[in-house]
This record gives structure tokens, C-alpha cells and sequence, in this order.
């Protein structure tokens, strides 16, 4: 779960199959202090309800809740996720490429200039707890 929240997070669709299984930012829960980038993904793309609930609380989601927290746009049954990954695929091919990618750096320009500070901060502080020197 640790870094596969942020993968999700990353994407632009997110396809689920229903199911007996958790989503969630764990670090807390597993004692890890939560990365700058992962807060900047997390804040970007999780509704504000459950921005809080998930960072800070470690709170873990079944599917369905998954998309009440925005960790998932859509869950389907097991055996059609494929295919409505496949539909979801098809109709973002049918956009105007520029378009869609103009729009997208627009929408979320505030988001990248805040993940590339986060990145930048998580870097430094990896450089300094680890005593890397160039």
C-alpha cells in the first residue's frame, strides 16, 4: 500500500474492482512520517473530507469509500474492470490531444508547483538524514 497510494493518486482515471480489499495511505499506521510529496498528491486528489482522515489518521478505505475519498473515480465488479479500464481508455483517446494536455497543465499548475517543492524538500531531507554529500 505505502507508495501505490501516490501511483493511484498519479493517474488520470482510476478503475477499481470491487472487492474484500483496502485502499489507503498507510505510512502513519506503519510509523512512517508521511513524504512532502505524498501530502502534495494526497491534498491534490483526495476530496477535503477525507484529505485529513487519510494523511494524518492512516484511515483505510474498501472500494466504495475509496471513491467517496477520491482515491478511485469508478468501481466495477472484478471481472470488468478491464474492460471499463479499456471504455475510460477509448474516450480520453477521443480528446484533443494538445487540448487535453493544455487543460490538464492549467488545472493543475498550482498542484506541480507544489509537488516539485514537496519533491525538492523531501530531497533535502533525505540528503541530510542520510549524510549525502555531492
Amino acid at each position: 500500500l505505502a507508495m501505490g497510494a501516490f501511483l493511484l493518486l498519479s493517474v488520470d482515471y482510476r478503475v477499481g474492482a470491487a472487492g474484500p480489499y483496502k485502499l489507503g495511505a498507510n505510512e502513519v499506521a506503519i510509523g512512517l512520517i508521511m513524504p512532502w510529496f505524498g501530502v502534495e498528491m494526497c491534498r491534490q486528489r483526495l476530496t477535503p473530507a477525507y484529505f485529513h482522515r487519510s494523511v494524518i489518521n492512516a484511515e483505510i478505505y474498501s472500494p466504495e469509500q475509496a471513491v467517496a475519498a477520491g482515491f478511485l473515480d469508478r468501481v466495477v465488479a472484478d471481472d470488468q474492470v478491464i474492460d471499463a479500464a479499456r471504455d475510460e481508455a477509448r474516450r480520453l483517446a477521443g480528446l484533443d490531444r494538445a487540448v487535453h494536455t493544455a487543460t490538464k497543465l492549467r488545472a493543475r499548475e498550482q498542484a506541480l508547483t507544489a509537488l516539485r517543492a514537496a519533491i525538492a524538500t523531501d530531497s533535502r531531507d533525505f540528503r541530510k538524514l542520510f549524510n549525502v554529500t555531492d
